[in-house]
């Protein structure tokens, strides 16, 4: 009667409900009967063993063993199944798996992450548990403050359940908080930031100030697409195999020979994208509008190709990465500046949120949007000057004219432009932003 049951699957999908009942009717009588088994002379090892664990006939049957098996102690439970007959395929040593996952989800935070690795193995090794198991685990790490990068929960979260912010893979991770769901995005966006800075870079070498500049904006960024061209599209190495795997869902063709790669972000209303060769520059696209290229087409790259990623004419921004230009020192500098301005993009200041489902960029024009840049605000010194203050447009305009900009703003004083009143165009200019003139000095806000 034991036998059955610890064999007889009773929590199994597919399990009637009147043979679910007749296996609880079976589990009371060999509870209650339990001490009724021991005889008064000769007693068989498995009859000590049965009336020393007779939570094993109850509703926790797992609950003594945890303490033990979180600690690598399974000696307990390799004497049980001795005993009692439990085979591999039992019930009981499947609850066992998830009872492990719940006791450690219930320990503090180091005890918890010291376990971690042990319990995605487990998990690794059982089909049936793994979505059950690895909802618990991923809800429980969200929790662990800073949520800091936990390779292993990555790896074969993605692995398993494919890449979190695909529509596609949308019911495979439905089950977790949202939190976690975010939290292997970021994790997924920076691993990807990293590869296509360094292995898809061309000639193999990497970039390593373009990488650190976008990792700050993992959160910021919504969607990813990788344009591949030949040589990364058909390597054949192990490690281009496995990254293309991992990239299931997000490759574009790149219709370009060698090394040639493209990294297409989503950013809110901002489609950017950068490319492999250190040569070039940073190409913006407006998404309420019209994005100039279709990445469910081949892409090109030369400007006035079909389906060009480099379509200066129709970007709404292009920054090179240089510095010393238009009044920085860094180009990261002004990328920041123009990023948060221009577009109100942060870096590592945007809500924790799933991302928006992927869709390929389309050539098709939404009606009725309003323009994302502001019209100039005067013909001359003005022309495409924005009516709102920004510092990217000031650097521009004093560089253009040749102002001298002294910013006081770290040490608590104010931002001067150091010039006259006598150029009305430019007064007018830095009224509009909230410039005051302070006569034998310049303006300052």
């Amino acid at each position: 009667m034991a036998k059955s049951y610890f064999t007889y699957d009773a929590f199994g999908d597919n399990v009637r409900a009147t043979a679910r009942n007749n296996w609880k009717l079976l589990r009371e009588y060999l509870h209650d009967k339990n001490g009724l088994i021991k005889d008064q002379h000769i007693n068989p090892g498995w009859v000590a063993t049965a009336t020393g664990n007779r939570q094993l006939f109850g509703e926790s049957p797992c609950a003594p063993y945890i303490d033990e098996l979180l600690r690598g102690d399974a000696s307990a439970i390799d004497h049980l199944c001795a005993e009692l007959g439990i085979a591999k395929a039992s019930w009981f040593l499947r609850e066992l798996v998830l009872a492990q996952i719940r006791g450690a989800t219930q320990l503090s935070d180091s005890q918890f992450k010291g376990l971690l690795p042990r319990m995605l193995e487990l998990l690794a090794n059982n089909d049936v548990l793994r979505d059950r198991g690895l909802v618990m685990l991923l809800d429980r790490y969200v929790k662990v403050p800073g949520m800091h990068l936990q390779q292993n929960l990555r790896d074969w979260s993605v692995l398993w359940w494919g890449n979190p912010w695909l529509p596609s893979n949308e019911t495979r991770w439905g089950g977790v908080v949202p939190e976690a769901r975010s939290m292997v995005s970021d994790w997924l966006k920076l691993e990807f930031i990293e590869t296509f800075f360094t292995k898809l870079a061309e000639d193999g070498l990497g970039d390593r100030r373009r990488m650190e500049f976008w990792k700050r904006y993992v959160k910021a960024i919504d969607n990813i697409e990788f344009a591949l061209g030949s040589t990364a599209r058909n390597a054949r190495d192990r490690d281009f195999v496995a990254l293309r795997k991992k990239m299931d869902g997000l490759i574009c063709h790149l219709d370009a020979s060698g090394s040639n790669n493209a990294f297409i972000m989503r950013m809110g209303d901002l489609v950017a994208v950068e490319f492999s060769g250190m040569g070039n520059a940073l190409y913006g696209y407006d998404a309420r509008r019209t994005v100039p290229f279709d990445t469910a087409e081949p892409l090109r790259l030369p400007q006035y190709d079909h389906n060009s990623l480099k379509q200066k004419n129709r970007s709404i921004l292009w920054l090179s990465h240089q510095d010393g230009i238009n009044g920085w020192s860094k180009w990261e500098q002004m990328f920041d500046a123009k990023l948060r301005e221009e577009f109100g993009i942060k870096p590592q200041t945007a809500a924790t949120r799933v991302a928006r489902p992927s869709q390929p960029y389309s050539t098709r024009t939404p009606e009725d949007l309003p323009p994302l840049r502001e019209q100039p605000a005067a013909e001359g010194a003005g022309a495409e000057v924005p009516r709102h203050y920004n510092r990217f447009a000031l650097n521009k305009l004093s560089h253009r004219l040749g102002l001298r900009i002294e910013d006081r703003t770290p040490k608590g004083g104010s931002l001067w432009v150091l010039t006259d009143d006598s150029d009305r165009q430019v007064s007018e200019i830095l009224s509009t932003w909230g410039f005051q003139h302070k006569a034998g000095k310049g303006w300052w806000r």
